[in-house]
């Protein structure tokens, strides 16, 4: 015990107040760890991850009329397809879906490689599954550097 101008001191305050610093010091420090730990962790995550393609083809129209019955859509199915991005696109080899059914591309020669800035109409053959007039399905199709290109799709109509 120690007095100082009268009053008693202890050793043990002093050594919480000691305690309580290391506890913050090592919190600050593990604090420390944990995101440069992370950081890093993240940085190698996005830095390594697949590579982008530069892969832009839009449908600028499309064309699925009706089956004769009328309640059903037709074989055959018209896209008019335009390259905007900065690669030349290989549709011959691409693969086609329409409505999760793989669908075969009638009219893609195997010579079909759409340069940027060209058009190309593409002529899918649907059977396979049935296609209700009016209904929406999802026209998928499959390029052979990774891209999916998606395209919404209402059978018996033309836009």
């Amino acid at each position: 015990m120690m007095t100082i101008m009268g009053r008693r001191f202890t050793n043990r305050g002093i050594s919480t107040i000691i305690a309580a610093l290391l506890l913050i010091a090592i919190a600050i420090a593990a604090g420390v760890l944990l995101y440069v730990f992370s950081m890093g962790l993240i940085g190698s995550l996005q830095g390594s991850g697949g590579q982008q393609t530069k892969d832009q083809l839009i449908m600028e129209a499309y064309q699925w009329p009706a089956a004769a019955s009328g309640t059903a859509a037709g074989n055959s199915l018209t896209l008019n397809l335009r390259d905007t991005g900065a690669s030349t696109i290989n549709i011959a080899s691409a693969t086609w879906y329409v409505g999760g059914v793989q669908v075969t591309c009638s009219g893609c020669s195997s010579a079909s490689a759409l340069a940027p800035g060209g058009t190309y109409t593409a002529t899918l053959t649907v059977t396979g599954a049935s296609y209700s007039v009016g209904v929406a399905y999802v026209l998928k199709i499959g390029l052979t550097d990774g891209g999916i290109m998606s395209y919404g799709v209402v059978a018996g109509q033309s836009q």
